[in-house]
């Protein structure tokens, strides 16, 4: 996807359909599409290494990323996936290893704007929190039913 397509409304779109930022407004949706960045990451790329710090997170628009923890395969992620978003939020070191898996079109998020969002809509934070909180909710039940 070229740089020309993304456009704010293709942002505010394909943010939409993300249960991380789902239940935002159109308004607080436009907030959160003018502090992305588009970008190319080729097929073998780290976008995250398990263990380090972190600044960026990355919205998949096209292709196919792999999350591993201790060398151990944990998902595949794809088109309205988040990479990343956990250490903006808590500051912690990255929880696992993501690698391209084919060429990714993304949307990066720098951590220091998103801050500056937060601290500007809580709206935004709580919807956000939500969100996390259903993730979070959803990883227990597979957790326990596996």
């Amino acid at each position: 996807m070229a740089d020309a397509d993304w456009s704010k409304t293709r942002k505010v779109e394909l943010l939409a359909q993300m249960p991380l930022f789902s239940q935002c407004s159109k308004r607080e949706l436009g907030q959160v599409a003018a502090l992305t960045v588009p970008a190319e990451i080729k097929n073998g790329a780290v976008l995250t290494r398990q263990g380090q710090s972190g600044d960026l997170a990355y919205v998949i628009a096209q292709g196919r990323a792999e999350v591993d923890r201790n060398g151990r395969t944990l998902a595949m992620l794809g088109p309205g996936d988040v990479v990343g978003e956990l250490s903006l939020i808590d500051g912690e070191p990255r929880s696992a290893t993501v690698r391209a898996r084919t060429d990714l079109s993304v949307l990066e998020i720098d951590g220091r704007d998103l801050r500056r969002l937060l601290k500007r809509a809580p709206s935004v934070v709580r919807k956000l929190l939500e969100a996390l909180s259903q993730r979070l909710r959803d990883g227990d039940a597979k957790a326990a039913a596996a």
